[in-house]
């Protein structure tokens, strides 16, 4: 891609009225600058998929290249709705690289290799969503890029963005559960999991995303035990932090802290 492809990218897709429809002018757009590599978009009663085509059969699998694509795509599209979209399951068309437990912080906890083709599935519903970005916020969003493409969508003002500032007054010890939170910022229980849900999130995603990124520097910037960690963390057992680390990286503690330290 040459130098300023990806802004005139966005820049086409502001006119579109719906996900759906900038999704595939996105694909068309890159069907036209990429010479190996192509998408389509696939769509039933529940689910919509992002699905990646080598042009050349036989050709050797670019896992870099399948990993930016996906990016590119899905970071463009939680931006132009202005919410993080929930990627349901990932599969790729290669074998599973050295780095996969980074799969699960940039996709999903889903993950399928050696198929057929490299794929992103999330609910239909979203494609029906309207596109709310402009000229102004475009600026900034380019602005910021490549972080703002690269890093799963953050919206500073949502309600989730307010629950995680609570919650990570907290953390590492007791947070408060759902009902005390939805009365601390004024709304019923039912109105902050219907909001929540509605930005892609739930109350328990983000306690585990924060849990899981303490774990995180806890095990690679310090000398404390694993037990230690679980505890502080709220695990009463090892077993279950083993457990919850594993579904959130796709290694132990251990093997994460080995790895990290080497």
């Amino acid at each position: 891609m040459k130098a300023g492809s990806f802004a005139m990218l966005c820049h086409s897709v502001l006119g579109c009225k719906t996900l759906s429809q900038a999704l595939d002018r996105s694909l068309r757009f890159f069907a036209l600058i990429l010479d190996d590599i192509s998408g389509t978009a696939v769509r039933d009663a529940k689910e919509a998929r992002i699905v990646l085509h080598e042009r050349v059969a036989g050709a050797s699998r670019r896992e870099f290249a399948h990993e930016l694509l996906l990016m590119l795509l899905y970071g463009l599209s939680c931006w132009l709705v202005s919410r993080r979209i929930p990627i349901l399951r990932a599969e790729f068309s290669y074998a599973e690289p050295a780095h996969s437990a980074e799969y699960r912080l940039m996709y999903c906890a889903d993950l399928h290799f050696n198929r057929p083709n490299t794929t992103i599935a999330f609910e239909a519903g979203y494609l029906d969503l309207p596109v709310v970005q402009n000229e102004r916020s475009l600026k900034e969003f380019l602005r910021t890029a490549p972080e703002s493409i690269l890093l799963k969508y953050k919206n500073g003002s949502s309600l989730s963005a307010r629950v995680r500032r609570r919650l990570r007054q907290f953390l590492p010890g007791d947070v408060p559960d759902f009902e005390g939170l939805a009365g601390e910022l004024n709304m019923t229980p039912a109105t902050m999991r219907r909001r929540l849900h509605e930005e892609g999130t739930s109350y328990q995603s983000i306690k585990d995303q924060l849990r899981r990124d303490l774990a995180i520097g806890y095990l690679s910037h310090s000398n404390r035990s694993v037990m230690e960690i679980a505890l502080e963390l709220g695990f009463s057992e090892r077993s279950a932090f083993h457990r919850a680390f594993r579904k959130w990286t796709g290694a132990s503690p251990g093997e994460f802290r080995r790895t990290s330290q080497s």
